[in-house]
């Protein structure tokens, strides 16, 4: 947070790079800097039809890429094109100096491409566009039919998510599970508390900018259904992307997980053998969303028109289409939600459930929440209250940490 507020102050004094050469023989290297991988033939195919352009990718872990680029930007460098998680907007978008206003491309012409909660996102509030949205992280509950059916609850999938109109009646489902079998029902505590404060219309922040965290009844109730899993016995207490974790999609370690779209692609590479025993179910209280991510460029770039004119096309309903097919990155391009191909897919190795129907669904009729400077950094002292309740901390005591570590981190 102190980075943040150097970031702020040195801005000023950052150099704007500018657009480069108009293309021509001149090769001009894009460096990409983010936290995972967009997809490798969709960057070849960019190449192979813009001979000039060579796009250089540098991965890192999930917080590290982000602080990175932190740094980078207060040193007035950075790449030409910086991948954002949405967790992280709110504190890039604030410090919006520090990147191409990408209306100097006309990028406020595609804003209606894309949905309107997902757009506004990566606006300042200014009215600069800091960056374009890549996909969003629908969201449905992932299913082993098999352990269901061991534990004589319903395997039919509109069977199953009748059996979760809210998270109450997903909580009152494990408790049936565990009755029955011993064994946990979701992967985290951490799983439940995300997915249901995702659906909030306010989380963290309000629409004035406010931390409103402490006094937020979405915020309370999604910490109380947590608890009330963890003290049910229903978590398998696995962190996310541990080995562990990963794991325990083949080995039964958990029953059911809240799955955005791009986790899909993770179950069938961790858990193979389970080909037909996965099932995907509606979400509690059917919409909502957890990940996703945007595209910027940073001021320091020297190419920034050939920066957009990649990203665009990387976002264009077209290619955004190729990465569902290819690896389930769910389209923030409404206009694909009548698309047959996404309508219509379904995955044998998830019983063939509509995948497209249900993700459809789950944000469509999303309004989204506002993300703030400081919101990653209250999401992380919240999921650290729940790991910690998990090891046998009392809830009360826990939320209390909470909330006091939450205004210490942003000062208020």
């Amino acid at each position: 947070m102190a980075a943040t507020a150097t970031l702020t102050l040195l801005l000023t004094g950052c150099a704007s790079g500018g657009s480069s050469a108009d293309g021509g023989d001149e090769k001009i290297v894009l460096n990409m800097w983010g936290f995972a991988d967009l997809s490798a033939p969709l960057v070849e195919k960019y190449e192979a039809e813009h001979p000039n352009i060579d796009i250089q990718s540098k991965i890192s872990d999930y917080d590290a890429a982000h602080q990175t680029l932190l740094t980078s930007l207060i040193a007035g460098q950075g790449p030409d094109i910086a991948q954002i998680a949405v967790d992280y907007m709110g504190e890039f978008v604030d410090n919006s100096g520090a990147f191409t206003d990408l209306r100097d491309f006309g990028a406020e012409d595609l804003a209606g491409d894309y949905l309107d909660w997902r757009w506004k996102t990566g606006v300042a509030s200014d009215g600069s566009v800091v960056a374009i949205p890549t996909d969003v992280g629908g969201m449905a509950i992932a299913y082993r039919k098999d352990l269901f059916a061991a534990a004589g609850l319903p395997t039919d999938r509109d069977e199953v998510s009748a059996l979760w109109p809210d998270w109450q009646g997903y909580i009152d489902t494990g408790k049936k599970y565990y009755a029955a079998t011993g064994k946990s029902f979701v992967d985290a505590g951490k799983a439940i508390y995300r997915a249901a404060s995702n659906q909030a219309d306010e989380k963290y922040y309000d629409a004035d900018g406010n931390l409103i965290y402490e006094d937020n009844p979405a915020i309370r109730q999604a910490w109380d259904y947590s608890m009330d899993a963890i003290e049910g016995g229903l978590s398998a207490d696995l962190a996310t992307w541990s080995p562990e974790w990963l794991a325990g999609m083949s080995n039964g370690a958990f029953a059911t997980i809240p799955a955005p779209a791009w986790l899909l692609s993770t179950i069938k590479q961790q858990a193979p053998d389970t080909e037909g025993q996965w099932d995907v179910a509606t979400l509690p209280g059917v919409v909502g969303n957890d990940g996703g991510s945007f595209l910027a460029v940073p001021k320091a770039s020297k190419h920034a028109k050939e920066a957009y004119d990649f990203i665009t096309w990387l976002e264009a309903p077209e290619q955004q289409l190729a990465l569902f097919e290819d690896n389930r990155t769910f389209p923030s391009t409404p206009s694909l939600y009548e698309d047959p191909a996404v309508v219509d897919l379904t995955d044998p190795f998830f019983s063939d459930a509509p995948l497209g129907e249900i993700y459809i669904d789950s944000v469509k009729s999303l309004n989204g929440y506002p993300i703030g400077p400081d919101s990653r950094v209250v999401e992380q002292q919240f999921e650290a209250g729940v790991g910690r309740v998990e090891q046998g901390q009392a809830p009360d005591e826990s939320w209390n940490e909470a909330i006091e570590a939450a205004a210490r981190e942003t000062n208020g």
